[in-house]
């Protein structure tokens, strides 16, 4: 094994050799909420710190643009960037629930960390150690405070990766994919689970599916198809286009860890199948892998949808445009065949 390389660490960025325009860096939880009036769905909420190399970038309605990439001044690492969060409460999507710029600050001390943004009459920290995180959302409509602790050897190991795709384009991304949550809300007590990603993106992006599902037992489902195809030039958020088709995957994948065998099993490109059908103007997901391990069958409705629109200047005459949807949705079907016919 090599030395490992300093970004590795979750408090720590990449920042050398930065392309103009493209790198973006962001740290992002999202947080699962249980619901007791309505068990088959959660509440949930996503937020997300971030900041590009841009001079000019809109997001939503909001014009902004970097005063250079991040640096180190001393030994803490400094930026301006914005804080973003939408908001499912069970009955409505507030989207956006912040989207606000200010400067930042990450300090390290051994794994323990903390991600500043600076107001001065809010507080939007991100904080803690791998034994305990906290996040807060605490301004003039909300008071969000997430604790979210370790739920298993499995889901909370920290776990990165990185993919060199040239000399000049890379990315790399540090993933958690399951913690405890519990906190409150406004004064209510709640519980749940919450899943991280911190990314770099030196590189341009294609288009992705992408879902993940926490289980009760301590089980994980994700999958992942990044494609390419007539998608890549829409510029509006309807959620249907005559754009929508032909999409050309680049790769698929289904990855599920069943806890009570404590055991990974692993779907690729050939031995998968994903597929979606939108109505009322929103979507359900089917996903589905067969391979020697064995068979996989995942089927979820979509019951909600908040979307980030990011502008950036015209590229050769073009609108350079891109949405980003996310959806809460419920499991309404699900199966795991192992290869012997149990399970």
């Amino acid at each position: 094994m090599g030395e490992k390389k300093p970004y590795e660490h979750l408090w720590v960025l990449k920042i050398d050799e930065p392309i103009k325009g493209l790198t973006w860096w962001w740290y992002w939880w999202i947080f699962f909420i249980k619901d007791p009036e309505n068990p088959k769905r959660t509440k949930q909420l996503m937020i997300l710190w971030s900041t590009k190399y841009t001079d000019f970038i809109k997001v939503m309605d909001k014009e902004w643009s970097s005063k250079g990439p991040p640096h180190y001044d001393g030994s803490k690492l400094v930026f301006n960037g914005m804080t973003a969060s939408w908001w499912y409460n069970g009955i409505e999507m507030i989207d956006p629930q912040v989207l606000e710029e200010s400067d930042f600050t990450v300090e390290a001390k051994g794994d323990c960390g903390k991600l500043v943004p600076h107001f001065d009459d809010r507080d939007y920290t991100f904080s803690g150690c791998p034994d305990e995180y906290r996040v807060n959302i605490k301004d003039d409509k909300y008071d969000m405070e997430f604790i979210l602790t370790p739920w298993n050897d499995y889901l909370s190991k920290h776990r990165f990766n990185e993919n060199q795709y040239s000399k000049k384009y890379s990315y790399n991304i540090l993933k958690i994919y399951g913690m405890k949550l519990h906190g409150q809300i406004d004064g209510e007590k709640i519980e749940g689970s919450a899943y991280f990603q911190r990314v770099t993106v030196n590189a341009p992006a294609t288009p992705w599916y992408w879902g993940v599902v926490h289980c009760e037992d301590g089980s994980y489902i994700d999958y992942f198809q990044p494609f390419i195809g007539p998608q890549m030039f829409r510029t509006t958020p309807k959620p249907v286009s005559w754009l929508d088709w032909g999409d050309i995957r680049l790769n698929r994948s289904i990855h599920f860890y069943h806890r009570e065998e404590d055991r990974e099993y692993r779907w690729r490109t050939k031995e998968t199948r994903i597929k979606h059908k939108i109505k009322d103007d929103l979507p359900t997901f089917v996903v589905e892998g067969k391979n020697k391990s064995g068979r996989f069958y995942l089927r979820w409705r979509a019951y909600s949808r908040a979307y980030w629109r990011f502008e950036q200047r015209p590229k050769w005459g073009m609108k350079s445009i891109l949405y980003y949807n996310e959806y809460p949705a419920e499991v309404e079907d699900f199966l795991f065949e192992g290869s012997d016919g149990t399970r």
